[in-house]
């Protein structure tokens, strides 16, 4: 809510069973905040469970 850009929100059995999983992510907060999330569980940062799988694409 308020986001100045459109989001999508799906459920992880939704991603988990996806072909392809892209995050795409600008700037260099973000890309530090991603690889922290690759070292936490998925209970502690979520989209660690995508990233296992999903192809990254950053941008600075």
């Amino acid at each position: 809510p308020g986001a100045p850009e459109p989001r999508i929100t799906l459920t992880a059995p939704v991603l988990t069973d996806a072909m392809t999983t892209h995050v795409l992510i600008t700037g260099y907060e973000k890309r530090d905040a991603i690889e922290a999330a690759r070292k936490l569980s998925p209970i502690e940062a979520p989209i660690a469970l995508v990233l296992k799988t999903a192809t990254v694409h950053w941008a600075p």
